[in-house]
């Protein structure tokens, strides 16, 4: 796959404002039949693990990097592309008109062995903890989860996971 979607988070942006560019990249990966994801105590959403690229940082270290920091698990070298996601929001600081945000998806593979999280603030905040989940599983949890400007991933992470559950054709 190549460009899986565009998301506009608010009717009402000015996409002719000035715009916050970010780029993320974020894990598929499945092992023993079942998807890690990240799961929020706070709201109960689940979101795959990753986030965005730091400045002068290649697209394969943040991966690896941010699975590592929020799963606690390395990726193997062997990963593919699934396919990118494209995002226009309201900046939240307020700071420019819209928030734009190109979200690459890869499947991934990871060593057995688990390392301590390494969570930032609003993760420490938010409760994060990997979770292995069935993919119909995390469906239905983010589709009982309600919106909130809070969690803006869950509509995102949601509509990928229905199209990997579309790609394998579980029912």
């Amino acid at each position: 796959m190549a460009f899986l979607f565009i998301l506009h988070r608010h009717s009402d942006m000015n996409l002719k404002g000035t715009i916050l560019n970010r780029k993320a990249c974020r894990g598929i990966i499945f092992s023993h039949g079942k998807l890690l994801m990240i799961k929020s105590e706070k709201y109960g959403e689940v979101k795959f693990p990753g986030g965005g690229i730091s400045e002068n940082e290649k697209q394969f270290q943040a991966l690896k990097r941010e699975i590592l920091e929020e799963t606690g698990y390395l990726i193997k070298s062997r990963i593919r592309f699934f396919g990118s996601t494209l995002e226009y929001a309201k900046d939240f600081e307020g700071l420019f008109d819209i928030f734009k945000q190109e979200s690459k998806y890869y499947f991934c593979e990871i060593y057995d062995f688990q390392s301590p999280l390494q969570l930032d603030g609003y993760e420490v905040e938010y409760g994060y903890q990997p979770l292995f989940i069935s993919l119909d599983d995390a469906i239905k949890t983010n589709e009982s989860v309600p919106s909130d400007d809070q969690i803006p991933w869950k509509e995102r992470d949601t509509m990928v996971l229905k199209m990997l559950k579309d790609r394998f054709h579980e029912n």
